[in-house]
């Protein structure tokens, strides 16, 4: 990327800052004053304000095209990001700007302490420009704090208008500060999007305060002590939601291994947790370590052990015959005798008709065409496709099989990595593994190879 037009578009930002300060300042004076100033000035500063939003818009988008590495186009997407953020902050200024006048009366403004608003939000925009350029993560963080102080600025204000209402308050003046106080609090949401955009910029992938707190907390030390910061690496997402990123510490060497981080639903998480510590005892080489794990109530966060080699699925589209083969034999050679090992001679119900009964809501909204009715034909009958899922049920319940093993849950192609380096196999995303029929696993890898959208015929031939 050409660093004098990089060095331009920056310089852009950095006057779009310094005339949004400006304008919150002006906002700041207006309602310390009991009487509203003048706003032509300040209606001008925000169509100013728009059109440098805007050359950033364009300048970002035309360096994006070109852009070669990664770190650049994280980079412009921060920039065009935090641009459309302070564009928002300018705007909530000018609404204001428009409500004062609904103020009755005037002298109501500068009985209102507004203080712990601009402290804050002044706070967070002087920071903008040094944990952008400089990376200071603390300063981002310190940015995305300022909403937390903000809403709770506006919560306390929110409750005392609610009482004057009650109290018969002069209802159309208090509803009007309602809105001056909300567009202040909105400031503050604009303020922890702009924080999240230079985290992500620094760290090297998008990520939500939330989850840097989580990221943070189950590692157990500050991330933000020193000057050392982390590196982040998108995974993937799993269908439930859950975030995977791969860690890596600035200036790790080849030695430094990188750690798995999962967070989501905590529920999931835990069942996830329990059966990698069942699978520990049964056969401890094939899951990964848990190095932390840490509950933030709804939502959890666990930290793995990175597993180095390829998926199933990449050997299975990408890899040689011999390859494959060899994948496919330690597969079910590692599954004989983890069955072998973990069988139990008792009944256990497989309730695979029940589990297709629970899905046909979303089978039918997506193929209404396999909700067929029940039909007569002369004298012959022919069964809804529901029915038929019924009458199946009732086999399927009626038949258990004669033994369980401890099956993984969720064996798709894309769960299962083989380290050809290392010769091992190894599992991942367990928190379905129980003891259950083995037709479960079976059934699932069959399917997950079945359904990979890939049309070439030597690759389907492969499948």
């Amino acid at each position: 990327m050409a660093t004098r037009v990089l060095a331009g578009l920056e310089e852009n930002l950095r006057f779009l800052i310094l005339e949004v300060r400006k304008l919150v300042v002006e906002t700041r004076g207006l309602l310390a004053n009991a009487e509203p100033a003048a706003t032509s000035g300040s209606l001008a500063k925000d169509d100013y304000i728009d059109n440098l939003r805007s050359i950033i818009h364009s300048k970002s988008f035309d360096l994006a095209r070109t852009a070669t590495t990664k770190s650049d186009r994280d980079r412009l997407q921060s920039i065009d990001r935090i641009a459309t953020e302070l564009e928002r902050i300018a705007d909530f200024c000018e609404h204001i700007f428009d409500q004062v006048h609904y103020v009755d009366p005037p002298s109501k403004l500068a009985e209102t302490d507004f203080g712990p608003y601009f402290e804050d939000i002044l706070g967070a925009v002087d920071d903008i420009e040094p944990a952008l350029f400089k990376r200071d993560i603390k300063k981002a963080l310190d940015i995305c704090r300022a909403e937390d102080s903000i809403d709770r600025t506006y919560l306390q204000f929110f409750r005392d208008s609610i009482r004057q209402l009650e109290s018969g308050g002069r209802a159309g003046t208090i509803v009007t500060m309602i809105f001056i106080h909300r567009y202040l609090e909105r400031v503050g949401d604009s303020l922890l999007n702009i924080g999240e955009a230079v985290m992500s910029s620094i760290l090297g992938e998008r990520i939500k305060i939330g989850s840097f707190r989580a990221l943070e907390e189950t590692t157990e030390d500050s991330i933000v002590s020193g000057d050392i910061v982390p590196s982040l690496e998108a995974v993937g997402e799993t269908k439930s939601g859950h975030r995977i990123s791969r860690v890596r510490r600035s200036g790790a060497t080849r030695d430094d291994k990188p750690v798995i981080f999962k967070e989501g639903r905590r529920q999931k998480l835990v069942e996830e947790r329990e059966a990698i510590l069942r699978w520990q005892t049964i056969a401890p080489d094939l899951v990964p370590e848990i190095y932390a794990f840490h509950d933030h109530e709804e939502h959890a966060s666990i930290l793995f052990e990175y597993i180095e080699g390829r998926t199933f699925e990449q050997i299975l589209l990408n890899g040689t015959m011999p390859e494959l083969g060899e994948a496919l034999s330690r597969i079910t050679s590692t599954l004989d005798g983890v069955w072998t090992s973990t069988r139990k001679d008792e009944a256990v119900a497989g309730k695979f008709s029940a589990q297709l009964a629970s899905r046909l809501p979303a089978v039918f909204g997506v193929h209404p065409e396999f909700r067929t009715p029940h039909q007569k034909i002369g004298g012959v009958e022919a069964a809804s496709f529901e029915e038929l899922v019924a009458r199946a049920r009732v086999i399927d319940d009626a038949h258990p099989a004669p033994f369980s093993v401890q099956i993984h849950g969720d064996f798709n192609v894309d769960n299962i990595i083989i380290d050809e380096a290392g010769g091992r196999l190894h599992f991942i995303d367990l928190h379905r593994s129980r003891s259950m029929d083995y037709a479960q696993d079976v059934s699932v890898f069959l399917v997950s190879n079945y359904r990979l959208r890939v049309f070439d015929a030597q690759v389907r031939a492969r499948i």
